[in-house]
């Protein structure tokens, strides 16, 4: 695969996925997935109500678009899963 067949997925746009995807989205298409449709619409207006990216930064990655449909996310060809992983006893 050629660098610019490459579609990245970036799956959870937390404090980890998403400055992940900014940066993966200023140099490739990058597709950021999360469930919660209010987030998405947030970035999707320029702002991250997290603090972990400037509204310039997000503007800088001109390659990303993001989304909360499993069916967009299935068009990428390279995955990076950044949800949070539960800790407990077991």
């Amino acid at each position: 695969m050629k660098l610019n067949d490459l579609k990245i997925g970036i799956v959870g746009l937390g404090y980890v996925g998403l400055p992940l995807a900014v940066e993966f989205g200023k140099h490739y298409s990058t597709m950021g997935f999360d469930l919660k449709a209010e987030r998405i619409a947030e970035l999707k207006a320029g702002q991250d109500s997290t603090r972990e990216v400037l509204p310039e930064e997000l503007k800088e990655a001109k390659y990303l678009n993001y989304t909360n449909s499993p069916k967009e996310l299935a068009e990428c060809n390279f995955y990076i899963i950044a949800v949070p992983t539960p800790l407990d006893e077991h």
